[in-house]
């Protein structure tokens, strides 16, 4: 009885395990950014990690809180370039993000998030699930 669990287990994780393993990745760094009032710009460096070429999408988000909850919403006060990236398997790109509103930052920080949402490559075009990525990077413009 326990060596028939032990094979449906090894039989289960061998089915499962390798469609994980071909799943399109990417890496990001840093993971957070502080933008000091003299800057109005910051970079992020994207690398692609999957067996494809990955394809992503960059938006900005206005960030705040209130009630313990996080809030998003569509912003044109900073802008991302590229807001596509099509990367080969091990290259990497930079982003840039400029802060083009030209009032200053009146608190003590104005945050956004920037999202980078990874968007189904062709190993994930046929297949019933897919997985996809989306990294959320805070960007914080500071007062001082």
């Amino acid at each position: 009885m326990k060596r028939a669990k032990t094979i449906t287990a090894a039989l289960f994780a061998a089915l499962i395990l390798p469609s994980f393993a071909v799943a399109d990745s990417f890496a990001i760094s840093p993971t957070k950014l502080l933008v000091s009032r003299a800057e109005r710009s910051a970079t992020l460096t994207v690398k692609s990690g999957g067996p494809d070429q990955m394809q992503g999408q960059v938006r900005v988000m206005k960030w705040t809180r209130s009630g313990g909850k996080d809030h998003l919403a569509p912003t044109r006060d900073v802008i991302a370039s590229p807001p596509v990236l099509r990367l080969a398997r091990n290259q990497e790109t930079t982003i840039r993000l400029v802060r083009v509103k030209k009032a200053p930052v009146r608190q003590q920080r104005e945050c956004y998030r920037v999202l980078i949402d990874q968007l189904p490559g062709d190993s994930q075009r046929n297949s019933a699930v897919k997985f996809t990525i989306r990294h959320s990077v805070p960007l914080c413009f500071t007062r001082g």
